[in-house]
């Protein structure tokens, strides 16, 4: 993964996060301010939609518009995978499990970028389902000073889907037909991130190498161990 979404991995599991969730209390954005402009954080709703409590300034500026206080559909779900990532951020966010995805995008026709996005739980007793969802995108080259909204242009692939035991662990069980459906059909099959291997990458350096895949494993080894830590 890329060294944003690593650094962020490597704060919540020293805060606890392969354990138990980490409380939201604990959470210091003065530690990632390297990171900031690339973060966000998901909160769900009383109505069940999934709203920004924060969103870092360069995604504001590539989408083109204030994030915070909006919901992610109000963004994003113009389009059939977009629609799909939201439900399973929203499953996600209540399971108490971290999520990584990766592939690419565009917000203009002519331009691709690649996407990576980490979003892991913290425990928040005052928000709906008792979770929120702090995650961050790996930065990407996309200059918008105007403030030119992309709104209705953002399209994206889906390229890979890992669960982050956190510790409890998203099944594809607890994924709806309609989810379920769109990953196979796009060929994409969820897997477990290799929290360890990862973290073990990235204070080495070795996760800078070009070409390399994320360690991850088959989801099937986590199955029925929902307190399941691999450490």
């Amino acid at each position: 993964m890329s060294p944003e979404l690593c650094q962020l991995l490597a704060y919540w599991h020293d805060l606890g996060g392969a354990d138990a969730l980490p409380e939201r209390s604990q959470l210091d954005l003065r530690r990632l301010t390297t990171i900031l402009p690339w973060m966000f954080i998901l909160e769900m709703g009383a109505d069940g939609s999934l709203r920004y409590r924060l969103a870092g300034s360069s995604l504001e500026e590539g989408v083109g518009c204030g994030m915070a206080g909006k919901t992610y559909a109000d963004i994003f779900s113009d389009h059939e995978q977009a629609s799909v990532m939201e439900e399973l951020y929203a499953t996600s966010l209540v399971q108490g499990s971290g999520l990584v995805r990766t592939g690419s995008f565009s917000l203009e026709q002519d331009e691709t970028f690649d996407l990576e996005v980490l979003a892991l739980p913290f425990s928040d007793t005052r928000a709906m389902a008792g979770t929120v969802l702090v995650g961050v995108v790996r930065p990407f080259d996309m200059l918008n000073q105007e403030f030119s909204d992309h709104w209705g242009r953002f399209q994206h692939d889906l390229t890979t889907l890992m669960v982050v035991p956190s510790p409890r662990v998203l099944s594809r069980e607890q994924l709806s037909d309609r989810v379920n459906a769109m990953l196979e059909l796009i060929g994409v099959e969820l897997r477990a991130l290799d929290v360890p291997k990862v973290l073990a990458l990235y204070r080495s350096g070795a996760n800078k190498l070009p070409g390399q895949e994320i360690p991850s494993f088959d989801l099937d080894r986590l199955s029925g161990q929902q307190g399941h830590t691999l450490n």
